[in-house]
């Protein structure tokens, strides 16, 4: 595979560099890049600037940034304060391509920081000069040797370049990734730490390192998302090369996300949010640095099952049980062997052995250490099986682990598709994963890395990214320039772009409301209309169930007289028939200004606050993944049908969230959030219809 060009080739891949604050001791911040590019075969020129030496660690130094003979494409600032913004700007007038700023005391810190930082970013990018940081431990790239980071992890942990790119917003947690990576046996090619992020982001450089065809999986630790545009080109990149993108979303908790604040003085985003910008763009979430490389590890093989099911094996049968347990909770089916499987089992396996699935070797491998090998080659065609799972909770003295290990390995490469080993004894993890073979410790963390690479398999094969979407249709608001819309404004906007709302009719007096009840021939719902009255309920401005011409007068007297005591201006009253249905859901919308428009949807009614049980996506989707969504909600059995009731119309609900996702993005940008609640579900067949709605303006400031 070629290599894709990227506008920040020259950050991963420089021809010369240049290093403000250089130092002769390779154990100071200034003097590891240079240490560790000597090392690690670094081809390019090093032009270390330090005024006091005439060398450091054997290289010819410079007094200042002017006085080098020519410009180079990146500058390791490791000088602290004020001098580093000296630096950055002494880098800007030579016309260096970018800098990575070390130093501290910038936005993390606090408003002063933030403007310092700023005004240093605004100078730079006027000349042309991009800014990594600052507060950044560097960027490190073992297939070049460009190792422009002072990581001591480098040190602890001999790097190997390998197939794993990792880019991180924390420059320790980045080095924690990388240790716990190479402990595990896998090479990592880059690792790079954007701190503050002034300039450039992990997105960027997440789009920088997809260009290297050397890289086949991208790790990230994020703290805040403030380009979601960059990463969803990255991810339509990852999607196109088949390359899962991995990430570590931090600051899910208040806690969380004040602590982000401090740490990288940028603001976290709302994780639902953030959750829901993964599922659209097939950005693959991890919980935490641990689970991250637990799924690199299985990753790198470039095995992708054609499906969910797992053949478990293992020579303890309370072992078969957890994996069994494990593959339930993580989404994975266990999967039911042929008979020609078992009969081919039956023929090598103990008369008291079991030939189901999960297979249980029993004790009888201690006395047979060619059992393993011979199980596996049994099962290894089995057309059911699309993983495997190998749990051995003990081995040790007696037991040929060496000939286990290959004999995994072999069979690994046989069968094409994903192994995954369970074992928490060292030295079998250990002889297992030199041979190449993923391991983990526990059965949850096995299934839960296998169910992560169900995921993205699905993902690539759903087809062409819907990044960049464009919406169906263009939504424009009234021209009043109020903040709220009334009811009845939300309503018709609503109903005029495909969303199906509750009949209803504007009336400006009783006569009037009247017809509309005559009209509809059933019992109605009276509600007075105002858009500075967005709850009416509270002030006693809703009456249900009227039917009969006294009843409506009654309503309306009552009404008038509350609203004379608020003294607000109102449009008239909103006269519906009431209309009940199998179940109450509801739909709403949010504008976020990362993500923009989000939907969420789920249970409605009266408690929908107090007992939230609703799903939330970008759009645009498809009625399909509304149903799954709806699916992992805990109303979902309801809207089947329980104890002889009728099961809700939940189609119809879904192709009307779908409608309402396409009004969503052709309302991006003037809508701040959309509540409609209740969404009144019939049977299957007769539909389902909004009955509330209250749509908010997006004002400038907001955005």
């Amino acid at each position: 595979m070629t290599a894709i060009p990227s506008d920040l080739d020259f950050l991963l891949d420089p021809a010369s560099i240049a290093i403000v604050g250089a130092s002769d001791n390779p154990d100071k911040i200034g003097g590891r890049p240079i240490f560790y590019m000597r090392r690690h075969g670094y081809q390019g020129k090093l032009y270390p600037i330090n005024p006091q030496r005439p060398q450091v660690q054997g290289e010819k130094t410079w007094p200042s940034v002017a006085s080098l003979p020519e410009a180079p494409h990146l500058a390791i600032v490791a000088v602290p304060g004020m001098k580093a913004v000296e630096a950055v700007d002494d880098c800007a007038a030579l016309g260096v391509k970018a800098a990575i700023v070390i130093a501290a005391g910038f936005s993390e810190i606090g408003p002063e920081g933030r403007a310092l930082q700023d005004d240093m970013t605004r100078r730079a990018r006027q000349a042309g000069l991009r800014i990594v940081g600052p507060n950044s431990q560097g960027l490190a790239n073992f297939g070049t040797g460009a190792i422009a980071s002072f990581s001591t992890m480098f040190l602890e942990i001999e790097p190997q370049d390998g197939p794993v790119a990792v880019i991180s917003q924390s420059g320790g947690m980045s080095a924690m990734i990388y240790g716990i990576l190479r402990q595990r046996g896998v090479g990592v090619r880059h690792m790079h730490a954007t701190g503050n992020e002034a300039d450039i982001t992990v997105a960027d450089l997440a789009r920088a390192v997809l260009g290297d065809p050397e890289v086949r999986i991208v790790l990230l630790y994020l703290e805040s998302l403030q380009d979601a545009g960059a990463l969803a080109e990255a991810a339509d990149m990852a999607r196109r090369r088949g390359v899962p993108i991995i990430a570590v979303k931090a600051g899910r908790s208040e806690a969380g996300l004040r602590a982000a604040a401090s740490h990288t003085g940028a603001l976290a985003n709302e994780d639902r949010a953030v959750e829901a910008f993964f599922e659209l763009h097939g950005i693959l979430r991890a919980r935490d640095p641990q689970e991250l490389a637990r799924y690199a590890e299985l990753f790198i093989h470039d095995t992708r099952p054609g499906g969910s099911r797992v053949v478990i094996v293992s020579n303890s049968g309370a072992s078969c049980v957890l994996a069994s347990d494990a593959a339930d909770a993580s989404g994975l089916q266990v999967a039911s062997l042929a008979d020609s499987t078992q009969h081919q089992l039956s023929t090598v396996l103990s008369n008291f052995a079991t030939t189901n699935n999960p297979v249980d070797i029993t004790a009888a491998l201690l006395s047979n250490n060619r059992l393993f090998g011979e199980v596996l080659a049994a099962i290894e065609g089995d057309p059911a099986a699309d993983m495997f799972v190998l749990d051995i909770p003990v081995a040790g003295r007696g037991y040929d682990v060496a000939s286990f290990a290959q004999d995994a390995a072999s069979f690994a490469e046989r069968s094409g598709k994903p192994v995954a080993v369970v074992a928490w004894q060292e030295p079998v993890a250990q002889a297992f994963r030199a041979r190449g073979v993923p391991v983990y410790a526990d059965e949850q963390q096995a299934m839960a890395a296998l169910s992560a690479l169900v995921r993205h398999a699905r993902f690539v094969q759903a087809g062409a990214t819907r990044t960049g979407s464009a919406p169906s249709c263009s939504v424009a608001l009234p021209q009043d320039g109020a903040a709220m819309l009334s009811e009845f404004d939300s309503l018709s906007l609503l109903a005029g772009h495909g969303v199906s709302v509750v009949p209803h009719a504007l009336c400006q007096d009783a006569d009037a409301a009247l017809a509309a009840w005559r009209q509809y021939g059933a019992p109605v719902v009276l509600k007075a209309c105002s858009a500075r009255i967005p709850h009416k309920s509270e002030h006693g401005l809703v009456a249900l169930g009227l039917n009969t011409e006294q009843a409506i007068r009654d309503a309306i007297s009552v009404q008038q007289a509350a609203l004379d005591r608020l003294g607000v201006p109102f449009d008239g009253w909103i006269v519906a028939p009431l209309r009940k249905g199998q179940q109450e859901m509801m739909l709403g919308l949010n504008f976020d200004p990362v993500f923009g428009p989000l939907v969420v949807f789920g249970a409605g009614g009266k408690y929908v606050e107090a007992v939230p049980d609703v799903a939330v996506m970008l759009p645009p989707f498809s009625t399909g993944q509304v149903i799954e969504r709806l699916q992992g909600l805990r109303i979902w059995p309801l809207l089947q049908g329980v104890r002889g009731e009728a099961a809700a119309d939940v189609h119809a609900y879904a192709e009307l969230v779908v409608g309402f996702g396409r009004f969503a993005q052709g309302s991006s940008g003037q809508i701040q959030s959309v509540d409609i609640n209740p969404v009144m579900l019939g049977r299957p067949g007769e539909g389902a219809w909004a009955v509330d709605a209250l749509i908010e303006r997006l004002c400038p400031h907001q955005e």
